[in-house]
This record gives structure tokens, sequence and C-alpha cells, in this order.
């Protein structure tokens, strides 16, 4: 690649020395000096140039070919570039046409400029040089449109070099939390003679004798999946300002629930008694539900829209926290003719900053709140029509299941319009009423924890189920996946025909949720200039 660079930077340099001596007006004898050079002195080496990119990227060497099924098996590198493997593909075959033309405008220019002066141009190495050209064409176009048919779309992210909350990834608090509670405060009665296990849904109901209820925060929601470990045990609390209860549990055979150590506090002691000889009233471990104030939980399900009546399309998404509402952010821009995006115009459309307690506010209509019943993402991959691209997103809930989709509108690529995207613009929603499968998070430990970089897993057909870590590696504090909030974008900015929701991480690990984006498919206007066309800009001047 960096021969290939090389080549076309090189190339690139003459050509902005024409550019400069056309724009600037030099004498005559300058303008056929420049020529001279072309024809005389460096004619075999452009041309030679060409012939070498041409063999490196589409003939013998095969370095496209290399580059695309490169991009598709090696993941973790090109999730760090800002480009789908196809528009990488596109990109790249775009600066190979361009530079391929000015190498060949270099000499028909030349060889024009010396007619003029009367000073002559060889017909033969004109003919040569066409030839060589004509000859090329046959085998590139159908080359790259094949790669560009196969290549992959999707442009998502990897994980950063450091995790940084707030900054690359948000949480769901206090969703799902281990939470430690003596039977006799799990029934209306008072009662202890059921046992922990027994208690699979159900709330606080008091505080007896004011034991260690009285120095712990009480679960306000519901309680769930209750066990017993063992009868004594000493808690180290977390400060009051952070999204735990607990920074470990340690009992009194020496297991230990979290990382363990010494505590910042003081240990409190939750020691199980008897009532009577024969009953037992134990400390059971639990699940929290806290809805509460310090629990965000909550989805936007306001439908988010570029706007169309300004011919502006999504160009990207990310993950946004507004006042405990998650939002998916669209990226908008200004569509052109052949799907160029007027980078100028780009901008994050903001978020709609409302409280879930305003009044005009409703559950199930503008948000949807997690719960132990209602906790489930579907993972989606949608893709629109070729003559459709993306301008805007929403999130419905779908049974108990949230559920992202994408509107679409249709069109006109060669002019850059959307046709009457007021009226023709339809919702597309992945998947059917088939039953989804469950990716399972059996006692995952922190994302943020893991020594080696998120994968995606599967998405079709697949969802995720928001859930406490595990006991063991983190006493249940925590809940999982993480948001990713990182951009995700293409640059160039294109349009999108696509979008999607997806998991990635490490087995044993909680992972991350995040969002990715799906570039226009370009390949069925992939062409090639005709040596025609070509002529037709050195006579112009026109810039290829």
């Amino acid at each position: 690649m960096y021969d290939i660079y090389s080549t076309i930077s090189r190339i690139e340099d003459h050509y902005k020395y024409l550019k400069a001596y056309e724009t600037f007006k030099f004498e005559n004898d300058t303008l056929l000096n420049l020529a001279k050079a072309q024809v005389i002195t460096s004619e075999r080496e452009n041309l030679q140039a060409v012939e070498h990119l041409h063999l490196k990227l589409f003939g013998t060497e095969d370095v496209i070919g290399q580059l695309a099924s490169g991009n598709q098996m090696f993941q973790d590198y090109t999730c760090r570039t800002p480009q789908s493997p196809q528009l990488y593909l596109y990109m790249l075959y775009e600066q190979y046409v361009l530079v391929e033309l000015k190498a060949h405008a270099l000499i028909e220019w030349s060889w024009m400029m010396l007619r003029k002066f009367g000073q002559g141009g060889s017909i033969e190495d004109e003919n040569r040089s066409r030839d060589a050209y004509k000859r090329r064409t046959p085998t590139t176009l159908p080359k790259i449109k094949q790669l560009m048919s196969r290549a992959d779309r999707s442009v998502w992210r990897c994980d950063p070099r450091e995790h940084e909350v707030r900054v690359t990834y948000e949480e769901v608090t206090r969703l799902l939390q281990g939470y430690i509670e003596n039977e006799v405060d799990l029934n209306s009665d008072g009662s202890c003679s059921r046992g922990c296990a027994y208690y699979k849904s159900t709330k606080s109901e008091g505080c007896f004798d004011n034991k260690f209820c009285s120095e712990q925060p009480k679960c306000s929601g519901g309680v769930y999946d209750c066990r017993y470990v063992e009868s004594n045990m000493k808690i180290c609390q977390a400060a009051s300002n952070q999204n735990r209860r607990y920074d470990f549990i340690q009992y009194e055979s020496g297991r230990v629930y979290g990382k363990g150590g010494s505590c910042h506090t003081w240990l409190n002691k939750a020691n199980s008694w008897n009532r009577w000889i024969f009953q037992e009233c134990s400390y059971c471990l639990c699940l929290c539900d806290d809805q509460g104030v310090e629990s965000d939980r909550y989805f936007n399900l306001r439908p988010v829209i570029a706007d169309v009546e300004r011919n502006r399309v999504v160009t990207g998404v990310r993950f946004v926290k507004r006042n405990r509402v998650f939002h998916l952010q669209i990226q908008e821009g200004e569509m052109l003719p052949l799907g160029v995006i007027n980078e100028s115009t780009l901008e994050w459309k903001p978020a709609d900053l409302y409280n879930i307690t305003d009044k005009d506010v409703q559950e199930g209509i503008d948000f949807h709140m997690l719960s132990y019943e209602k906790r489930s993402v579907d993972l989606v991959e949608l893709k629109a029509e070729n003559n459709s691209v993306v301008t805007g997103l929403r999130f419905k809930v779908r049974g108990t299941h949230l559920h992202l989709e994408a509107q679409c509108s249709r069109v006109e690529f060669q002019r850059g319009i959307l046709i009457e995207p007021k009226t023709t613009s339809y919702w597309m929603s992945g998947g059917n009423d088939e039953p989804r499968d469950k990716l399972p998070l059996k006692d995952p430990q922190l994302p943020t924890q893991s020594s080696t970089a998120s994968i995606p897993y599967p998405s079709d057909n697949h969802f995720i189920e928001f859930a406490n870590t595990g006991f063991d590696q983190d006493a249940g504090q925590s809940t999982v996946p993480f948001i990713d909030i990182q951009d995700v974008i293409s640059d160039p900015a294109v349009p999108l025909s696509g979008i999607g929701l997806y998991f990635k991480g490490r087995d044993g690990f909680g992972g991350f949720l995040a969002p990715k984006i799906i570039t226009y498919d370009f390949t069925p206007y992939v062409q090639l200039p005709t040596w025609e066309s070509m002529q037709t800009v050195v006579r112009e001047g026109e810039n290829p």
C-alpha cells in the first residue's frame, strides 16, 4: 500500500503542476517545456506508473482482492476505520480511476500543446497509450463490481483504548442488583418457614427488630430470585454517591462476593437467627428491581426524523443519555447527486430534553421503562431497498421487547433528490413473529475489565436481556450490558441503506449494546469513464 500510494502521489503532483500553469497563465515557452517534459522525458514514467498501479491492484498481485478479503476477515482492525469494507473499496477505486485519468490527461494535453505550436506529437505514442487504457478497462470494472457486491457495508465501533464512563459508555443503573434481606421481611406475615428459594417474586414488607435492614436503603421495588448462601456474613456497603449497594459481601466461611479487600467504612454484620429451636430466619441474597430516582432505565420512544424537507438524510447514529433517558441520536446531512453528502451541513440532531415526570410525558408513548419483566432488547439489522435511504428511526415495544425500526425514503440517486418523502416514506421493522433466541449472560463480569477487545455476537433473530453482573465477580451490583455511546459515522459521510443494534463482548463478560450503520450500496452505479469522456475533460480543461 505504501508503494501504491507513493505512485498515486507522484502522478497527483505532476497534475497539480499542470493546473497551476493553466491557472496563472505562464508564458508559452514555460507551457511547451512542461509538455516536452511529459512526452519526451516522463511519458514512459507516467504510463508505466499507471500500468504498475493496475497490475498491483487488479492484475497479478490482486492487492484489491486481498484488501477485500482482509476487511471481511480481520474485523478487529477494520472496525477502527470510519468506512465500511465496501465504501473503502469504492473510495480506493474512485481514487485509482481519477489518478489514471489525470496521468493520461497530462499526456494528451502535452501532445495537444506541441501540435498547437507546430512542434509535432507522435500519433503512434498517442495510440499506444490509448490502447493500453482501453485494454485495462474490460478487467477493471467487472473486478471491482464483483468485490463490492460481496463486501460488508456495516460500520461499527471497536472498544476504545480505555473505557471511560459518560465518554465511551453509559450504564443502565439499579435495574437488577444484588440485595440482602432476611426471610422474615420478605412476606407479610413475618414467618421464616419457607426458605429463601421460595421467594421468586416478592417485595420488602418490613424491617423486623431493626436488624441489618435498618442499616441499608430498602428495596422500593420488586425482590426476585432469592437464594440461600450462608447464615452469617459481613457486608461492606458502597458510598452513597455510587450506583452500587455493596462493595463486597464476606461470608463466615471466607467466601467473598465481589472484589473483597478492606472496606472504606466498616463491615456491617448480618447473622441469621433461630426462631424456636427448629426454625432459622435466614438472610437471603436476592435481586432488587429498584425503580427509584437513582435508577436510569428509560429508552426514548419518540421518532427521530431527519429534515427531509431540506433533502437531509441520516448519516450516523449514537446513543446519548439525557435526563436519565437513553436516546438514539442521529447525524443528518444534505444529500447531493450520486450519493454525495454536503459535508458543511452535517450535524447531530438534538435529542428531546424531556423528563419522565413531565406532565405531558407518558410511559409507553414517550418512553419505555425497563423492569424485571420487560428488559429485553431485540438485536436487529435493518436493510432498505436499493433505491431507499434511511431518514429516521424509532424504538417500538413488541410484547416485552424493545425493538428498533427505521424510516426509509426513496431517492433519485443520479440527482440526489428524495422522492416525496413526506408521503412515500415507510417504516421498516426487522424479523417476524417467530421467537428469537436469547444471547445468555451467565454470571458476567464487568465488560470494562476484559483484557481483550469486544467482538460482535450474532444479531439475526436474537435478543439480549439486561441482567445483573455475577455474584462471585461483582456481588451482582451492576447492570449489563453497558451502552456504547461512541459516534458511529462514516468518513466521508454517505447515505445509509440500513441501521442495526448488536451486542459485542467476550465470553464471561457483560459486553456492550451498540448501534451500527449500513452504508448505501454503490455497486450498481460504479462505472469506468470512457476514453471519449476523458478527451472531453482534457479539451474543456475540467478537473477529472
